[in-house]
């Protein structure tokens, strides 16, 4: 009983708590327009809808060249003149990469356009929603270190909504097709970065300038090392589904994906938490107390039972319910244990992985997330043809085996266990 007390009021966990909810509600109501939009949408559409979604996750990884995630790192180790140094190499960093862009995309559209159909308008597109989502990045990571988890949601949720009003409005009543999505969402990213320069100029953390050469060197040092290893989520589950369905049937790649849906929980929850978790964990370590290292290994003991315990939940429940509530997915429960645990043991990763951050390991956590999605991609290769299911068990190892390592580091740089 003491330690379930312990759970619910342990501060870290109710801000984790509150960073989930906004979290599923969020992604609640993504799911719900997505399930709208598919009436009015044509199939074809959807696929230029995800080509131009699929530019926009890789163009938003080397926009900012990752640069955002020193902001945490430097929030509690730095003054706030210092500070303010850091985030003017992030918005210098940021916008050089999107003149590159521009350039690149004004010299070159017409290649672009033949090689990924996307006319030379949406490429400016989403150079521009990739350069603005930077700023309410930024925003909400001041949130976030702020501990500040009800602002942080309001905003996430406000911009959410507007997606989904506007995104309706455009295909539904204006009949835009596919478009209206992308201008829905440029309107969302208009006013949110609006509201988010308005909001960092009121907190006094948006000032013009240009950074210290040293700041703005150790800033790129930091980031560019981050820019595969935030590439590696895509090339451990984006190729598995290609590898799938270049083998079987596309029933087999609906089946695994709807499996990793209810893993995803698992992984969106050790996400949320994270944003908390991480914010105590830069705090704790810059002042390095006896009394904050033994907090924080109780902490980090009470998440790691905490997402044992929410990945038992799920994977039990989907065996007694899935298929009575789910009969034509039935087949997908065999793949449940092996995702979910793999969920799991990224949750776990999730743990250690702030100290490589907080000692600006960025090159080393590099060699490690991307050796093992390389590793991941070669088995992934050789096994699937065979069985699906071992596809799921390669994702269990890899999670397994990149958790481990980034655990076995950490204690390098500072013992917890």
């Amino acid at each position: 009983m003491a330690f379930i007390s312990r759970i619910f009021t342990n501060k870290t966990i109710r801000a984790g708590g509150i960073f989930a909810f906004f979290s599923f509600l969020n992604q609640g109501l993504n799911f719900l327009l997505l399930l709208i939009l598919s009436w009015y949408i044509l199939p074809s559409s959807y696929g230029q809808l995800n080509l131009f979604y699929t530019g926009v996750s890789v163009v938003s990884v080397l926009i900012s060249l990752s640069s955002q995630g020193i902001l945490g790192v430097k929030y509690f180790k730095v003054s706030r003149v210092v500070l303010l140094q850091y985030i003017k190499s992030i918005l210098l960093s940021t916008s050089l990469m999107a003149l590159v862009f521009l350039f690149v995309s004004l010299v070159f559209y017409d290649f672009i356009e033949q090689t990924i159909s996307l006319s030379l308008t949406f490429q400016l597109i989403c150079i521009y929603i990739c350069f603005v989502s930077v700023i309410y990045a930024l925003l909400t990571d001041i949130f976030r270190l702020e501990e500040k988890p009800i602002s942080y949601g309001i905003l996430t949720t406000i911009n959410t909504l507007v997606n989904v009003v506007f995104s309706l409005y455009f295909v539904i009543t204006l009949h835009l097709d596919w478009t209206g999505r992308i201008w829905a969402n440029v309107v969302a990213e208009t006013i949110l970065f609006i509201v988010s320069i308005w909001l960092l100029i009121t907190k006094r953390y948006f000032i013009f300038g240009f950074p210290t050469q040293k700041i703005f060197k150790e800033t790129l040092a930091f980031s560019i090392p981050l820019i595969p290893h935030n590439l590696t989520g895509w090339l451990r589950q984006g190729m598995d589904r290609f590898i799938i369905n270049a083998h079987f049937l596309p029933s087999l790649v609906g089946l695994f994906s709807f499996a990793c849906n209810f893993a995803n929980i698992i992984s969106i929850a050790g996400t949320a938490f994270n944003q908390s978790n991480s914010v105590l964990i830069y705090k704790t370590l810059s002042t390095d107390t006896e009394v904050g290292r033994t907090y924080l290994r109780k902490q980090t003991g009470i998440m790691f039972f905490v997402f044992l315990a929410l990945t038992s939940l799920i994977i039990i429940s989907c065996i007694l319910f899935l298929p009575f509530i789910f009969p034509h997915y039935r087949q997908s429960i065999k793949f449940l244990v092996p995702l979910c645990f793999s969920a799991f043991f990224q949750c776990v990763y999730l743990l250690f992985t702030n100290f490589l951050f907080y000692f600006q390991k960025t090159r080393q956590l590099m060699a490690i997330t991307f050796t093992i999605s390389i590793v991941h991609l070669i088995l992934s290769l050789v096994f699937t043809p065979y069985s699906v299911l071992l596809t799921a068990y390669i994702s269990l190892f890899s999670s397994f085996l990149q958790a481990l390592i980034v655990f076995l580091y950490s204690r390098r740089l500072y013992k917890l266990f």
